[in-house]
């Protein structure tokens, strides 16, 4: 009489393979078991991007006071010429800020500022952003446009 490996090995390959989907299934429920926690501690997740801007220094625009907090939207054009950057941009009225001047997008995990081509550039914590070049934008960084100054808050 011989032993019957085949039928042991077999078995034991299913078996296995029985281990690995349980031990997946474990992990899926313990991710989404924090993620319910997540959600209960932290509120419920959007796709809003969490950023606003604290207004440091109106300059010349009477329309803003200095630690007036401004929503920002997922995307947003900064300009001073309301055709130009539409109904969602936030209108700066201030001589040295161009009529389409930068434009902020959040991807998900982070804030972006690119100058769309302005007459007098577009500072982030006072280093100047190249026109057409997107950067990164931190919260708590500053962020100069004309003579306005903002710092991007969570």
């Amino acid at each position: 009489m011989t032993f019957p490996w085949n039928e042991l090995l077999f078995v034991g390959k299913w078996i296995v393979i029985a281990l690995v989907y349980l031990a997946l299934f474990t992990v899926l429920v313990a991710v989404r078991r924090e993620m319910s926690q997540y959600r209960q501690r932290y509120g419920q997740t959007t796709s809003a991007a969490p950023g606003r801007l604290k207004v440091l220094d109106p300059g010349e625009d009477p329309s803003y006071k200095r630690e007036e907090v401004l929503v920002l939207p997922n995307e947003v054009v900064l300009g001073s010429n309301r055709d130009q950057i539409g109904g969602d941009g936030i209108l700066l009225r201030d001589r040295f800020i161009s009529g389409r001047h930068a434009r902020m997008r959040w991807d998900g995990a982070q804030w972006w500022v690119e100058d769309l081509g302005s007459t007098n550039g577009t500072f982030i914590d006072r280093q100047p952003l190249p026109a057409g070049q997107e950067a990164e934008v931190p919260f708590g960084a500053n962020l100069q446009l004309g003579d306005i100054f903002f710092e991007l808050i969570e």
